[in-house]
């Protein structure tokens, strides 16, 4: 028997919808990508591939009992780090930009269904990362709950139908050239500052990597690192922390590596008549 057919006579009625949906998505994933396009489609199908084996460990528990379910024996990796780091958000959309239209095709209708069905976790796994700080205080950065999908209580699971929190960075967008922040930190310091003395100063507070180490994002508040063209994009929070940091001559000297110079004294050189 075809495995859609198979599927439509073990998931019966509305309540299985989801079910049905989630199996058909990984049924045209295999007719249309099989192993030819990974890992591009890797991170992009995930939420179907969690929803799916919750489901498939729902469904034996319900056919033959809690003893036969899997979820003791399953480890389940959860990875933070990285997802929204410019770099691999970069290369994830180069990666799948260059999928065949079809399979692009594909992976767009798979989020355009009804909201009902896209809200059902049995479709699609979406995950709601909430974090708190432990009394104890010592022995994690944060703790988080995870709930089986059905059991989320019910003044969250309220408070999630309205809207998702997601720590967002203050200060605006890494959207600032070298130059434009030298300029901007020269104007406001009063400090002759060029961009050989900009690059010494990101590099010692951080925000670049030291000479010799591969270029990478470090403080995302202060720089990205654009990976298609291996430079850094600043925030107006790093040209307003660097000024700060410069006011003083000695700040200026350990930042920098160079004494600074006031920009008073070079206009007046510079428009001194001769004599």
């Amino acid at each position: 028997m075809p495995t859609r057919d198979l599927m439509r006579s073990a998931f019966v009625g509305s309540a299985a919808e989801a079910i049905r949906r989630n199996v058909g998505f990984w049924i045209d994933i295999r007719n249309a990508v099989a192993h030819r396009h990974l890992p591009a489609v890797d991170a992009t199908v995930i939420p179907w591939a969690q929803a799916g084996l919750l489901a498939f460990e729902e469904t034996i528990e319900q056919e033959f009992g809690s003893e036969y379910g899997l979820g003791n024996s399953l480890s389940v990796p959860l990875q933070l780090s990285g997802f929204r780091d410019p770099g691999v958000l970069a290369s994830q959309k180069k990666l799948q930009s260059g999928l065949p239209i079809d399979v692009q095709a594909l992976l767009a209708d798979a989020r355009s269904v009804p909201a009902e069905i896209l809200n059902d976790p049995r479709y699609m796994m979406r995950v709601a990362f909430v974090p708190y700080v432990p009394s104890s205080g010592r022995n994690a950065d944060s703790v988080a709950h995870f709930f089986r999908p059905g059991e989320v209580p019910s003044e969250l699971d309220e408070a999630l139908e309205r809207y998702v929190v997601l720590q967002k960075l203050t200060g605006t967008s890494a959207n600032l050239r070298a130059t434009e922040v030298v300029a901007e930190v020269e104007r406001r310091s009063g400090y002759k500052f060029n961009t050989n003395m900009h690059a010494e100063a990101a590099r010692r507070l951080g925000v670049r990597p030291l000479r010799g180490v591969q270029n990478q994002t470090l403080k995302i508040e202060y720089a990205e690192h654009v990976t298609a063209f291996n430079q850094f994009a600043y925030t107006q929070a790093w040209v307003d922390f660097l000024v700060e940091s410069l006011s003083d001559l000695e700040s200026f000297e350990e930042i920098t590596g160079k004494p600074a110079r006031s920009l008073a004294s070079r206009t007046a050189t510079v428009g001194a008549e001769p004599s």
